[in-house]
C-alpha cells in the first residue's frame, strides 16, 4: 500500500512538471555573424523587449553589452524588470550581447606585455586589437542590428573590467557611435595607465554632442589576501570629474570593499548605471493621479536630453486612462491619457479605440464613431471595433 501511495505521488508530480501546458521560457537568441573586418565569425546574443512582438510601430533604443555570454541573462533581466510595471525606471530596449573570441586582443587599445602585476606576460603578445574590434561593432554589427530590428538612434555601450577599456576607447576615438557609456571597474592599470593619458587629450579637444557616462569602482584594501592600496580606476574617475568636457554628463559610484568587490559588483553597477543614464524616466504617483500634464512636460525634457522621442509605455498610459474612465471617474483625466497615447503612438489601433471609448462614455457619439473608424483603418480585422461601431451606428 505504501509503495502504491509513493507511486501515486510521483505520478502527480510528474504530471505537474511535464503536463501539456509546458512551455519554454525564451530570453533571447544567440547566433554568429561573419565579420570581414575581423576575419572571423562572432557570437551575438539578442534580447527583445516584451512589447516588441505586440506591435510593428515602436522603435527601441539599443544596449550593446561586452562580455555578452557572461552577463547577457542577468543584465537582460534587469532591463526587463526596470522597464516594466506601473512605474518603469528606464525605457524598454533591445540588448545585444557581444562575445569576444579573445578577450585580451579585442579589449586592449594598445599592444603591451606588462600585466596587472607589472610583470611581462607572454599571453599579452596578441594585445592591441580594440580599434579593430570597435570598427567591427561600428561598421558591421550596428548596421546588421539596425537592418534586422526596429531600432531608434539611441545606443548605450557597456563594459566590465578589461572590456571597459574598449568602451572608453570608443568614447575617445568614435564618440558619435554611442550616446551613453557604462564603465564597470575598468582595467585602468593597462599599459602604464594609457587611458589616463588619452582622457587628458580628449578632455581638451572634445567639442561633440552631449554624451552620458557612468563609472563604478570599489575600495581597494591592503591585507595579506589582497595587497593593494592604489586604485588606478579611482584615480581615473577623480581626474575625469575634475576635467569633464562641457558636453559630457558624468557620474560615478564607489562601493565599499566589505559590501562589494571587483567580482561581485557588476550587477549592482549595471543597475545603478542604467538608472543614471535614463534618470528622470520614472514618474511618481502624485503626477499620475493629480496632474498628468506634468508627465508630458517631464518626457519632453527627457527626450530633449536623450536626443530621441521617448514616452511611457503605451500600456501604462492606457491603464491610467481606464482607471479614470471607470474606477475613479474623471473624464477629463481619462481623455488626457488616451489623447496622450494617440500622440505618442499614432499607429496604434488600440490607442484610438480607447480614446473612442472615452468619448462614448462622455456621450459624444459622433466623435466616438469617428475615432473607432480611425482605429479600424489601422486594424481592419478587429472584430471588437467593428461590433462597437455597429452598436453606435444603430
Amino acid at each position: 500500500m505504501r509503495k502504491l501511495f509513493i507511486l501515486l505521488i510521483l505520478t502527480v508530480f510528474s504530471n505537474l512538471s511535464y503536463g501539456q501546458n509546458e512551455k519554454d521560457i525564451i530570453i533571447g537568441k544567440r547566433f554568429t555573424i561573419k565579420s570581414e573586418i575581423l576575419k572571423s565569425d562572432r557570437e551575438i546574443s539578442v534580447y527583445l523587449p516584451n512589447s516588441y512582438n505586440d506591435n510593428n510601430y515602436i522603435n527601441y533604443p539599443v544596449l550593446y553589452l561586452l562580455d555578452g555570454r557572461k552577463f547577457f541573462n542577468s543584465f537582460s533581466g534587469v532591463i526587463t524588470q526596470l522597464s516594466s510595471d506601473a512605474s518603469p525606471q528606464i525605457p524598454e530596449m533591445i540588448v545585444i550581447g557581444i562575445t569576444s573570441q579573445d578577450r585580451v586582443k579585442d579589449s586592449s587599445p594598445t599592444n603591451s606585455l606588462i600585466g596587472y602585476t607589472k610583470e611581462e606576460e607572454k599571453g599579452l603578445e596578441i594585445s592591441g586589437g580594440a580599434n579593430n574590434f570597435l570598427k567591427f561593432i561600428q561598421k558591421e554589427l550596428i548596421p546588421f542590428v539596425e537592418k534586422n530590428y526596429r531600432t531608434n538612434s539611441y545606443r548605450t555601450f557597456v563594459g566590465y573590467s578589461f572590456t571597459g577599456l574598449p568602451v572608453l576607447q570608443a568614447l575617445f576615438s568614435v564618440p558619435e557611435t554611442f550616446n551613453s557609456y557604462l564603465v564597470i571597474d575598468f582595467s585602468a592599470w593597462w599599459d602604464n595607465e594609457i587611458m589616463m593619458q588619452r582622457f587628458k587629450k580628449f578632455s581638451e579637444e572634445y567639442k561633440g554632442s552631449k554624451r552620458d557616462i557612468f563609472f563604478t569602482t570599489v575600495d581597494r584594501v591592503s591585507n595579506n589576501v589582497y595587497p593593494e592600496e592604489y586604485n588606478s580606476g579611482w584615480t581615473f574617475i577623480q581626474e575625469f570629474e575634475q576635467n569633464t568636457p562641457s558636453n559630457i554628463t558624468f557620474d560615478y559610484k564607489k562601493y565599499k570593499y566589505k559590501e562589494e568587490n571587483h567580482h561581485s559588483m557588476p550587477l549592482i553597477s549595471f543597475i545603478d548605471g542604467i538608472k543614471y543614464i535614463f534618470r528622470d524616466h520614472m514618474v511618481n504617483y502624485d503626477e499620475m493621479y493629480t496632474n498628468p500634464e506634468l508627465i508630458q512636460t517631464k518626457f519632453s525634457k527627457l527626450s530633449e536630453r536623450l536626443g530621441y522621442s521617448t514616452y511611457l509605455p503605451e500600456g501604462i498610459i492606457n491603464y491610467f486612462g481606464y482607471l479614470f474612465l471607470y474606477t475613479r471617474p474623471d473624464i477629463e483625466k481619462a481623455l488626457f491619457y488616451f489623447n496622450y497615447n494617440t500622440q505618442n503612438y499614432p499607429l496604434s489601433s488600440n490607442s484610438w479605440s480607447s480614446l473612442a471609448e472615452a468619448y462614448k462614455v462622455k456621450g459624444d457619439k459622433k466623435k466616438a464613431i469617428e475615432l473607432y473608424n480611425k482605429a479600424l483603418e489601422l486594424n481592419p480585422k478587429n472584430a471588437e471595433i467593428k461590433n462597437r461601431l455597429e452598436e453606435l451606428e444603430k
